[in-house]
């Protein structure tokens, strides 16, 4: 019983990294996105 304790909570720790990391990875690329989107609006003001 106690065994199979340790891989559940093993599993849990595992599941909230993976999904913290999903979180992380999704708000950078949000961040990026308006990045290069600012970007290219200034490159096109330049442009005219």
């Amino acid at each position: 019983m106690v065994g199979e304790d340790k891989y559940l909570v093993v599993a849990m720790v595992m599941g909230i990294i993976f999904i913290g990391l999903g979180i992380y990875l999704y708000l950078i690329d949000r961040k990026i996105s308006r990045i290069e989107q600012k970007q290219d609006e200034l490159a096109g003001l330049n442009k005219k």
